[in-house]
Order: structure tokens, then sequence, then C-alpha cells
């Protein structure tokens, strides 16, 4: 589900960038005002998408796991110092 929503997300980017690059030909299509509506849909789908890309990135991917702890109360053996 994660990979889905990542390519639908850059999906999004990728169509926005587009429609801002081809900005004069959305125009003249489409009318001033319509087009700098699109533009501003453009734009907050951009948003969206970054932020749902933000959400699906793993998490805790900077932390490496700690070597298991005794269990509290037990005495931590030394072998260093065996007499014998």
């Amino acid at each position: 589900m994660r990979i889905v929503i990542r390519l639908l997300s850059c999906l999004v980017i990728v169509s926005a960038a587009i429609t801002v690059w081809t900005r004069a030909a959305v125009v003249f299509a489409l009318g001033p005002q319509l087009a700098t509506v699109c533009l501003w849909i453009a734009a907050g789908g951009s948003l969206c998408a970054v932020i749902a890309l933000a959400g699906t990135r793993k998490r805790n991917s900077r932390h490496r796991h700690r070597p298991p702890q005794p269990p509290a109360g037990q005495a931590v053996r030394n072998d260093r110092h065996r007499t014998g």
C-alpha cells in the first residue's frame, strides 16, 4: 500500500509541475480565471502529495538496534576475575 501512495504522490507532483511549466497553454485553453483555479488546485495537490510522501517514509530508519539487555534483577557475570 505504501508503494501505491508513493507512486500516486509522485504522479501528482509531476503533473502539477507540468501544469506550471505549460501555464501559457493552460491560460490559452481555459482562460485566465479558470487557469488560476487549476494552478491553485495543482499547488494544493502537490502539498498534499508531499505530506503523503513524508508520512509513508520508514520510521526510525536511522536508529540502530541495541543489543539485548539482561533482565532486571539478574547479576551480571564477570568471568575475568574468576580464581581457580
